[in-house]
């Protein structure tokens, strides 16, 4: 492999900002297109010809990383011909996901020194990888990672597994909708949307304030609205103190959420060691020191995995298999990311979802990948595992998304 050609590229395009506060209906309504942000698509292809593909779209106001940084450890990366040498070589070794595990510590290494700090830049690599080992194998992305689980053995036991050996339910794994709290007439409508599409787990960012007092009416408003159907997952983004949380989830709790996500952020999420509602961790995940803790915070029971956030499937694999190895249970996301960063996050659900205990339902946990927001200004890229409300497996090779109408819109040639 050290002596064969190899290509890799970057493709700059452009996605709409949203952050999941308000429907984004470009495609449907082009006079009223939401404000753009940059994006970054990378392509590996290996000396067959062969191509996998990775997305780097980071929305700084939840990440903390600015598009600029990701292109610049990008361009870092493609500038060291034989860091992507290695990275490749790594597909030629035993094992379904070769990018996973002690002998891929060099490569990986060279590729995080090379990447310096860009969580989204190194979840396009790993997702690149990911995509060309499956196309190469001819099977999905997810099937690479249950594979890679079994040949790792690693210590689940039966009852923790479930079905996991036999793969994805052929049945799909349902989905979560966002719903913005931006007033009454908005909220239920976007409610009542996600129904007529059989969505039934509806989730709201809820502020600090005074506008968590108007949140608050609001959601009492969609249960009264849809009935005790409705599972609502609410997410603070770590914007309340530890004495407004403890205050605000006392008063969220007759809403009976499934969970609350963030409702402090980093260590305080530790300190919170009961809560009247169960909570969930995400962005406090980032750190590697806080995220060990919160596996073992008796309030958490859920955590929710961005790849692009936690620098890519293979850390959110490893994270995800600690967390039901302590009993807590997981949620796939996006970062609001376009169909190729999405496409790959429904890969690693559909790779963890069969891990799931399954708690009282005796089913997994909705996965937050609803087809909204971001992806409707792309009507035309299909995400082959979303399947009306629920995520599906899919007869698909790597990821399964074609980026061509992505690349033929990117302005140019798109190559920076």
């Amino acid at each position: 492999m050290s002596g064969a050609p190899v290509r890799a590229r970057v493709v700059r395009f452009r996605l709409p900002t949203g952050d999941g506060r308000s429907g984004l209906r470009d495609a449907e309504a082009p006079s009223q297109a939401a404000p753009l942000r940059t994006g970054y698509l990378l392509e590996i292809r290996d000396s067959q010809g062969r191509s996998g593909w990775g997305e780097a779209s980071p929305l700084a106001a939840y990440s903390g990383e600015r598009p600029v940084e990701a292109a610049a450890g990008l361009l870092r990366l493609l500038g060291d011909g034989g860091a992507i040498v290695a990275l490749l070589e790594m597909l030629e070794a035993p094992g379904a996901a070769p990018w996973i595990g002690e002998p891929a510590a060099p490569a990986l290494a060279r590729l995080d020194e090379r990447l310096g700090n860009s969580a989204s830049a190194r979840s396009a690599v790993i997702s690149a990888l990911a995509d060309l080992a499956g196309r190469r194998a001819g099977i999905p992305t997810h099937e690479l990672l249950l594979r890679s689980v079994s040949e790792a053995d690693a210590p689940l036991s039966a009852a923790t597994a479930g079905d996991a050996g036999a793969g994805p339910a052929s049945s799909g794994y349902r989905l979560n909708a966002l719903v913005p709290l931006t007033g009454r007439r908005e909220a239920l409508a976007s409610a009542t949307d996600a129904y007529s599409r059989g969505i039934r787990v509806l989730k709201a960012k809820v502020g600090s304030g005074d506008q968590f007092d108007r949140d608050l009416e609001l959601l009492h408003l969609l249960r009264g609205e849809m009935g005790d159907d409705l599972v609502l997952r609410l997410d603070a983004n770590g914007s309340w103190t530890l004495d407004e949380a403890r205050a605000n989830l006392d008063r969220l709790a007759p809403l009976r959420p499934e969970y609350v996500e963030e409702a402090v952020r980093g260590e305080a999420m530790v300190e919170l060691e009961t809560s009247p509602v169960p909570l969930a961790a995400d962005e406090s995940l980032r750190d590697a020191e806080v995220a060990k803790r919160l596996l073992d915070a008796p309030a958490v029971s859920v955590i929710v995995l961005k790849p692009t956030l936690l620098g890519g499937i293979d850390r959110c694999l490893d994270l995800g298999l600690r967390a039901t190895r302590s009993g807590q249970r997981c949620v796939v996301t996006h970062g609001f990311e376009g169909p190729v960063g999405h496409g790959a996050a429904c890969e690693l659900a559909l790779g963890l979802a069969p891990f799931d205990r399954g708690g009282t339902e005796g089913r997994p946990l909705a996965q937050g990948l609803d087809r909204q927001g971001v992806l409707d200004a792309w009507m035309d890229v299909a995400v082959p595992q979303l399947r009306g409300p629920l995520l599906v497996p899919a007869e698909v090779s790597g990821h399964g998304v074609d980026p061509g109408p992505l690349l033929e819109r990117a302005g140019g040639d798109g190559v920076i």
